[in-house]
């Protein structure tokens, strides 16, 4: 009875804030200069969605559910912007360059972030000459926010907004302005040669706010969960490189390191720059509040005495998170200093100088002021890319490292119908029945970061170009393909037993080739399968019983391309028992234009322990009308006169 009075007086308190007469605003103070990007992603612990078929979810999450699952919210990604970085030169260690004259803050969340990272094609680390305004009310949008958190924990009974201690959710700065000044590449997706990650996890230690880190969290805890060793879990991080990637990706204990615990002070400040003084901006009227204690400081964190400050035992946004990256170098560095001498200093000082996309993992206490369970910058094209884990030691654990590191190689999340984060075939999904398991990532995921590719001709070596110089070309499926309806008896590999392993079918293309001719509106489907792996830590370990000896089907038309946005893999349904109740599945059909177009069908002829059997069909026709022309039209296995539609 208490937490229903506790949740009726938060939805009071809500609904007041929310209904409430705006207060006046006046002008605002602007900001103009050099920034660096920052794209982040955050999830948090939800409900799972219904597993039955057939998708796309539209009604609400069951009741119950035997376990906890994870989904994503868009309103928690995030367009920061921060200061760029540059090496000292008597240090040849990377900081914040020291005459940054941007402030620090999200100035775009949710679906407005995503639209500014695709109408500019911004990579985190990218460089950008921007113009900020200063926002005292919070902006529609965060209402719709506080809204929908609201209606979650009356639905989950987690509690999610802070309204005592915490501001209204929204932004510090409205974007007025942007113009893209340096944007480099990724360079992670795989071209041949094997990535060698650096990666630097940092114990963070909050016991100045009465947050200390549990107990457990040692160096060697966290060192023995990563590497690969034989008291390591099976699902190690280093395990998962190497065994998802087909050793595309090298996670060497050489280029890892833990360090801490690192201490911090609960509350702090940048002093400001010195420069000329600017007009002191229109008084702004006091903030309102929604308890008896003092109102919330202002929005900025940027004033004539500040650049920037933090308190860690109310917030958690970009000053925040930006005050725990600072303190995690100074102190590595000054532990380096301390003995420049040992083998191990001398490691963290080679991985401290390392200026190419430096992994920072950071292990937070449980009861940092966040509420997010993982945060992770999305690609990185900077010296450092920084993913955030909120606590330490439960059995998802592994999975919610691996999850945000892989947003730094610059995945998508895995979704399902339209559930964004609901495909249980991908770490980037619903991890929450992996167990120990290794989940590797969807067929589509794997191609977008170069670790599998469709299948090559019989007889060509993995990864090697055929007759005509294409890699994969024989499993990449185009109009050009179907000289006749069908392709009979092409055979699908396990996922995990080699990496080129799918077949791609894209019925609006008339080539392969990226310059052959296209029409808009049709989907490119991959098709996979995967078998559930009983070998502790072996590859799809993690696949449940539910998708194990299936063909899985998932639409994606993106390219491997860091620059291309808004395309996201999406399982759209498995077989052989397909949600037709029967071994084929059709896609929607798009009306031919210029020969190009029709649907896509699939029969699954036969499973096994490592493959698939298929027939693949283009069906031109939803009904068989040509009979004449000696084809299966409508692909329903007969062909002209055969077909009944045609007596």
């Amino acid at each position: 009875m208490s937490n229903l009075r506790a949740l009726a007086a938060l939805l009071v308190a809500v609904f007041a804030l929310l209904t409430a007469t705006p207060q006046p605003t006046c002008a605002q103070e602007e900001f103009q200069g050099v920034g660096m990007v920052k794209l982040k992603s955050a999830f948090r612990f939800v409900r799972p969605p219904p597993n039955h078929r057939p998708p796309p979810f539209r009604k609400p999450p069951p009741a119950a559910s035997p376990s906890p699952a994870f989904t994503h919210e868009v309103e928690y990604n995030e367009l920061q912007i921060l200061c760029p970085q540059e090496v000292d030169s008597s240090t040849n260690y990377t900081r914040d360059d020291p005459q940054c004259a941007v402030p620090r803050g999200s100035v775009a969340v949710g679906d407005e972030a995503e639209a500014v990272r695709a109408e500019f094609r911004l990579l985190s680390g990218d460089l950008v000459n921007v113009t900020l305004e200063e926002v005292d009310e919070s902006e529609p949008g965060s209402r719709r926010r506080m809204l929908s958190q609201l209606r979650e924990e009356l639905a989950t009974g987690r509690r999610l907004l802070n309204t005592d201690t915490a501001p209204l959710p929204g932004r510090s700065f409205r974007l007025k302005s942007l113009r893209p000044v340096r944007q480099t590449e990724q360079k992670e997706i795989y071209t041949g040669t094997p990535i060698d990650l650096r990666t630097v996890v940092f114990i963070m230690d909050f016991s100045d706010c009465r947050m200390p880190q549990a107990p457990a969290v040692t160096k060697e805890r966290v060192t023995r969960d990563m590497l690969k060793t034989s008291a390591s879990p099976a699902n190690n991080l280093a395990g998962y490189y190497s065994t998802c990637s087909y050793g595309k990706t090298i996670f060497n204990p050489d280029n890892f390191i833990v360090v801490g615990p690192v201490p911090m002070k609960c509350a702090g400040n940048i002093p400001a720059i010195p420069r000329p003084p600017r007009p002191a901006p229109p008084p702004r009227p006091p903030p309102r509040t929604i308890s008896t204690k003092p109102a919330p400081p202002p929005l900025s964190r940027r004033n004539a005495t500040y650049e920037d400050w933090w308190d860690l035992s109310r917030f958690c946004s970009a000053s925040e998170q930006q005050a725990w990256e600072r303190a995690a170098e100074a102190f590595a560095q000054a532990e380096v200093a301390k003995n420049p001498n040992d083998p191990e200093m001398q490691k963290l000082a080679r991985l401290l100088q390392w200026r190419t996309r430096r992994r920072n993992l950071f292990i937070l206490p449980s009861n940092v002021r966040c509420s997010w369970a993982g945060y992770a910058d999305v690609t990185c094209t900077s010296a450092t890319c920084s993913a955030y884990v909120r606590g330490y030691g439960s059995a998802t654990t592994p999975h919610v490292v691996i999850h945000e590191v892989m947003h730094n190689y610059g995945l998508e999340h895995a979704g399902r119908g339209f559930v964004e984060y609901g495909d249980q075939t991908d770490v980037m999904g619903d991890y929450s029945k992996a167990s120990s398991g290794l989940l590797c990532p969807n067929a589509p995921n794997m191609y977008r970061i170069g670790w599998a590719k469709p299948l090559n001709e019989p007889g060509t070596p993995a990864f090697a170009s055929d007759a005509d110089g294409a890699s994969g070309a024989f499993g990449n499926l185009t109009v050009a393909n179907f000289t006749s309806n069908w392709i009979r008896g092409l055979v699908i590999p396990a996922q995990g037993t080699r990496d080129d392993n799918m077949i791609v079918v894209n019925v609006g293309a008339g080539g392969p080739e990226l310059e052959a001719e296209r029409i808009t509106g049709v989907n490119r489907y991959y098709f996979s399968y995967r078998v559930q792996n009983r070998t502790s830590g072996g590859y799809d370990s993690g696949i449940t019983s539910s998708f194990n000896r299936k063909v899985l089907v998932h639409s994606y038309n993106g390219i491997q391309s860091e620059r291309v946005f808004g395309f996201k893999p999406n399982l759209i349904d498995w077989g052989p028992n397909f949600q037709s109740k029967t071994s084929t599945w059709t896609s929607p059909f798009v009306a031919l234009r210029g020969g190009l177009g029709g649907a896509v069908r699939v029969v699954v002829v036969s499973t096994s322990d490592t493959q698939a059997v298929v027939n693949i069909c283009r069906m031109t026709e939803t009904r068989e009308t040509t009979c004449n022309d000696g084809f299966d039209n409508d692909c329903d296995g007969a062909a002209d006169n055969e077909d009944g539609d045609c007596q």
